[in-house]
């Protein structure tokens, strides 16, 4: 029997009462209503989103993940003062948000329903922000909350200084759901660089197609561990193996770090001081064209097609988060 998002089991002379979440009942809803700063408000994001061995990550629906879409399109376009999709409104909020201390607003979506109370999101969606006067035509990424400590205060932060177009993180820890197959193959589901089958990847998407072949970039914010790659502190790479030419990007902001912080050992791809190249990151291979190209059989080793340069990916030890010591670099680099 069922009464008011109840249900009533009647097992012999036992009674057992399970309350199932409903429209009609309603969610806890973790907005982070008190956070003053961006980086405040992502702090608490981060704080509330699934972490590692929880389980508890749910993959969007296609309905879900088409709708996340249409609206990350429409924040892009300028716009936040609308209504969520009927598939996403139970789960989401979206409004504008104020930083007390740039003094300057944006528009964030963020999911926030948590139906049974325990303080952490239920589906592991994310979040995404936007400047919509923005100076900057860069997307700041982490893809790794919490497993790479920090990165997302150092993202946020570089995002609003550096006055980047959009910010997105991850909905969860990137071991969340250990052993659960993502879209292709034996990447875990939660681990929104190596899984399309998140939100992360689908907001992604959506900023590549709202582009086109307009000049943008993605930065995705990494971090290793200190015995990682010992011979360098930080180490740059656009998603392949291959070394960058003259002009490039990277060559750019490396050479802008070493003149601002002279002691950094920084690595770059094509290299031999370190392997993480980024090889196998699925919004890497978008931008690259890969999954473009051959979305069936593609595995997570296999060679990209030459790179579009616009992805950005960067590799750094703990010690070399502090987002103070790159805004300079990311401003001379992007002018």
């Amino acid at each position: 029997m069922r009464c008011g998002g109840a249900f009533l089991l009647v097992l012999g002379t036992s009674v057992s009462l399970a309350v199932v979440p409903t429209r009609a009942t309603g969610a806890v809803a973790l907005t982070c209503a008190s956070s003053a700063t961006l980086e405040a408000l992502v702090s608490c994001i981060r704080d509330q989103t699934p972490g590692r061995g929880s389980r508890s990550l749910v993959a969007p629906s296609f309905m879900e993940m088409s709708a996340w879409r249409s609206v990350v399109s429409a924040m892009l376009r300028g716009d936040c003062g609308f209504a969520l999709p009927y598939s996403l409104s139970p789960l989401a909020r979206i409004r504008p948000f104020w930083d007390a201390e740039s003094g300057r607003g944006y528009c964030v979506l963020m999911e926030t329903a948590d139906w049974n109370g325990d303080g952490i999101v239920d589906r592991g969606f994310g979040a995404f922000i936007v400047d919509a006067s923005a100076e900057r035509e860069l997307s700041h990424q982490v893809a790794h909350p919490i497993a790479d400590a920090g990165t997302e205060t150092q993202a946020v932060t570089v995002f609003k200084e550096t006055r980047s177009r959009t910010f997105l993180l991850a909905g969860a820890h990137r071991d969340a759901s250990p052993g659960v197959s993502g879209f292709y193959g034996s990447s875990v589901s939660s681990d929104a660089a190596h899984s399309a089958a998140t939100m992360f990847h689908a907001t992604h998407v959506e900023i590549a197609a709202h582009y086109g072949e307009k000049p943008w970039w993605a930065i995705q914010w990494h971090g290793m561990s200190e015995d990682t790659c010992e011979v360098v502190d930080v180490h740059l790479s656009h998603g392949v193996e291959t070394s960058p030419t003259a002009g490039d990007k990277i060559v750019e902001l490396r050479d802008h770090l070493r003149a601002h912080e002279p002691t950094w050992r920084i690595g770059i791809a094509g290299g031999r001081e370190c392997s993480l190249n980024g090889t196998s990151n699925i919004q890497g291979h978008h931008l690259n064209s890969a999954l473009n190209s051959a979305p069936t059989g593609w595995t997570h080793g296999g060679a990209a097609a030459p790179p579009s340069r616009r992805f950005v990916h960067i590799e750094q030890h703990p010690g070399f988060r502090d987002p103070d010591k790159w805004i300079a670099a990311v401003l001379a680099t992007w002018p």
